[in-house]
């Protein structure tokens, strides 16, 4: 689908709510919109959306690339020298005056506050109620790029396996799997997230100097971004014998995610995914340490909508791709999580992710 029609849609959405404008910063949003966003920093740099017009103010160094980009779309630029405060009323000159205003939920505050100032609405809401049904079903095109994405993160994950060893940092590992990425051509890396023996228990643990040893568990998260859309894996390695009880505790969560990703088709909702997970896990007893919800939508972001919850009644369409990582913490001990991208397809589901579920044990 190109910029122009992802536009018109928004546009149609607009009318159907009664949103006179909506405004985005060099976001995901943007680049969904406009198939592009320039360098994002502390420059103002908004697209606004009026229900019959389009307008964008820029920073000057950032024109002419932006231009390169919009065809079509009418720029206004500003000179550092000047701020933008000019070429955002020049902008808004040619706009109706909004009373209702949907911003960019991830654009900067500092943008929106100089936009409140100089566009008066009488109300500002969330952008994302009109963004996500358009984001959240990929296109063919949308989903053959999440699975590059997808098979890069695959080659990652094998890098940093072969990293794990005893006397090797979790930092170690971790720059193991940024090299790989970078060497496979990511846009950018996102997280590299490895967590050995006790720091499993923390599901967002921040990869430190702990040497890997002997006996440990290790939860493996890494993500990147290639072409603008996004990658988001995480397997187990064990060094040395892995006991009974991490054993047990494995194939708990490999049977709920497997059992999560079976239950995904058209038509069913995200809380029944979230279920399928849950009670496979609390019926092996295991319950009390899901302590997170099941997934979350993968695309130009990381984490977007569908929120795959206990709470979430929204029903799965064709083209929803979303992420199924049931895990499980003991304090002071270790974790386990295994995590699949996953599309929802006509006949069911497609699994983006492609390495295998096995736990690998390095002896």
């Amino acid at each position: 689908m190109h910029s122009e029609d992802r536009l018109r849609r928004l546009q149609v959405s607009m009318a159907e709510e009664g949103v006179d404008m909506a405004a985005f910063g060099p976001t995901a949003n943007m680049r969904y919109l406009l198939g592009f966003a320039p360098h994002a920093d502390e420059r103002p740099c908004l697209l606004l959306v009026a229900q019959q017009a389009v307008r964008m103010v820029v920073p000057s160094l950032n024109a002419e690339e932006t231009a390169a980009h919009t065809e079509g779309i009418e720029l206004v630029a500003w000179e550092d020298a000047q701020g933008p405060q000019q070429a955002l009323q020049q902008a808004l000159s040619s706009l109706p005056r909004p009373r209702y205003l949907a911003v960019d939920g991830a654009m900067r505050a500092d943008f929106l506050l100089l936009l409140q100032g100089a566009a008066t609405p009488e109300e500002a809401q969330p952008a994302a109620p009109l963004l996500a049904p358009l984001r959240q079903r990929k296109s063919a095109a949308e989903i053959e790029a999440l699975a590059r994405a997808a098979a890069q993160a695959d080659r990652v994950m094998q890098a940093a396996i072969d990293a794990c060893r005893p006397g090797v940092t979790e930092a170690e590992v971790a720059w193991a799997a940024e090299e790989a990425f970078r060497l496979d051509g990511a846009d950018e890396v996102i997280f590299t997230l490895v967590a050995s023996g006790p720091n499993g228990a923390y599901p967002h643990h921040h990869s430190g100097k702990r040497p890997l040893q002997d006996g440990d568990a290790i939860v493996i998260d890494v993500g990147a971004s290639l072409n603008g859309y996004k990658s988001d894996i995480t397997r187990m390695a064990f060094l040395g014998e892995p006991p009974a009880e991490f054993t047990k505790a494995y194939q708990a969560v490999l049977e709920a995610n497997e059992r999560a990703r079976a239950a995904v088709r058209p038509g069913v909702t995200a809380q029944e995914i979230d279920q399928a997970a849950r009670s496979s896990l609390e019926a092996a007893g295991y319950g009390e340490y899901f302590v997170h919800r099941t997934g979350h939508g993968l695309g130009l972001e990381v984490h977007e909508p569908p929120w795959i919850t206990a709470t979430n009644e929204q029903v799965l369409e064709e083209g929803m791709v979303f992420s199924i990582e049931p895990g499980i913490y003991f304090s002071g001990q270790f974790g386990v999580r295994i995590e699949d991208i996953v599309v929802v397809i006509e006949s069911g589901v497609r699994n983006l992710t492609g390495f295998d579920h096995q736990l690998v044990i390095k002896r």
